[in-house]
C-alpha cells in the first residue's frame, strides 16, 4: 500500500505550531535537561556554613540586697578583763569603737551599768549660780546595791545624804528638812537640792542627763591626768523657755565610769554649771 503523502502547507502548519506550545511547556516546569543542569549546579556549589548565632545578651539584674546580719558582740581583754557582763552588753557601742555618736538612749544604759559595777567612789563637786548653791563640795555614794550618798560643803555650812530612800538636807544651824517636792517649802527647796546634789553620782539621773541631750560625739582615744580615756560631749536643748540649754561633757576610764562630768550652760539665762572630778573606783570588778 503507498504511502500517503502530506501536503507541504500542513507540513508548515504542524512547525508552526510547535513553535507556539515551546513556551507554553516550558512554563508549566523544568524540562529533562534543565533538571539534569541544576542538579550539577548544586552538587558542585560549596556548602555555606551559617553565621553564628550572637549570644544572647542578659538585660542586667540588680544584686539582691544582703539580709541583715545581727551584729557580732564584742569581747574585752587587757584593762577591761574584769568588765561587768552587763556592763559589756550595754556598751557595745564604746567596745566596738562605733565612730558615730552614741544614741541617748544606750549612753545612759551603759554610763549607769558602769557606775552600778563601780559600787560607789569619792567627788570633789564644784558648782555656779543654779543647783546647789555656788562653792566647793566633797562627796561620798555607792551605787551598789542600792544608792547612797552624803555631800557636805567645804564650809561644813550645808550637808545631804540619801540613806535608804530617805533624802535629808542640813544646815549650818543643825536645822534638818527631809526632801520632798510635794511638800512645804523648805521641803520643796531641799527635794531641789537634793536632786542637784545627785546628779553626778546617782545611777539614774545620770542616764536621765545623757538621755535629755542629743547623742554624744565620742572621743575614744582621749587623756584625762595621764590616762587613756574615753570622751562623751553631747548638747541638751530646752524642752521648755528657761530651762537648762548647755554642754554634757563626760570623761570614762577604762570600764566606762565617768571620771570627769561638766554640765555646763544657762538655766533661765543665767550661767550655771556643776563639775564633779570622780575618783576612788574600784580597781576592779568581777564580770557578774
Amino acid at each position: 500500500m503507498s504511502r500517503r503523502a502530506i501536503p507541504y502547507s500542513r507540513r508548515l502548519a504542524a512547525v508552526f505550531l510547535a513553535a507556539l506550545l515551546a513556551p507554553a511547556a516550558a512554563a508549566c516546569g523544568p524540562t529533562a535537561e534543565q533538571v539534569a543542569r541544576r542538579t550539577a549546579e548544586a552538587t558542585a556549589a560549596p556548602a555555606v556554613t551559617p553565621a553564628p548565632q550572637q549570644p544572647r545578651i542578659r538585660t542586667a539584674e540588680p544584686e539582691p540586697s544582703p539580709s541583715p546580719t545581727e551584729t557580732m558582740s564584742v569581747g574585752v581583754s587587757g584593762s577591761q578583763a574584769s568588765m561587768a557582763q552587763d556592763v559589756q552588753d550595754a556598751c557595745q557601742w564604746l567596745l566596738q569603737r562605733d565612730p558615730r555618736p552614741f544614741p541617748s538612749d544606750q549612753s545612759g544604759d551603759c554610763l549607769a551599768a558602769a557606775m552600778v559595777a563601780g559600787t560607789g567612789a569619792a567627788q570633789s563637786v564644784s558648782t555656779t549660780a543654779s543647783w546647789l548653791p555656788p562653792g566647793t563640795y566633797s562627796m561620798e555614794f555607792s551605787t551598789s546595791p542600792d544608792f547612797a550618798m552624803e555631800l557636805t560643803s567645804a564650809d561644813k555650812s550645808l550637808e545631804i545624804t540619801v540613806d535608804g530612800g530617805v533624802r535629808t538636807l542640813r544646815t549650818g544651824e543643825n536645822a534638818s528638812v527631809t526632801a520632798n517636792a510635794s511638800g512645804s517649802p523648805e521641803e520643796a527647796y531641799a527635794a531641789v537640792l537634793v536632786d542637784a546634789a545627785e546628779l553626778t553620782s546617782n545611777p539614774d539621773r545620770v542616764r536621765g542627763l545623757l538621755e535629755s541631750a542629743n547623742p554624744a560625739a565620742v572621743e575614744y582615744d582621749a587623756v584625762y591626768d595621764g590616762t587613756p580615756a574615753t570622751r562623751l560631749t553631747a548638747m541638751v536643748e530646752a524642752d521648755e523657755p528657761g530651762d537648762f540649754t548647755g554642754s554634757l561633757v563626760l570623761v570614762l576610764d577604762d570600764l566606762y565610769r565617768p571620771l570627769a562630768i561638766e554640765y555646763v550652760g544657762k538655766t533661765r539665762g543665767i550661767e550655771s554649771a556643776i563639775r564633779a572630778k570622780i575618783t576612788g573606783w574600784a580597781a576592779s570588778t568581777q564580770p557578774r
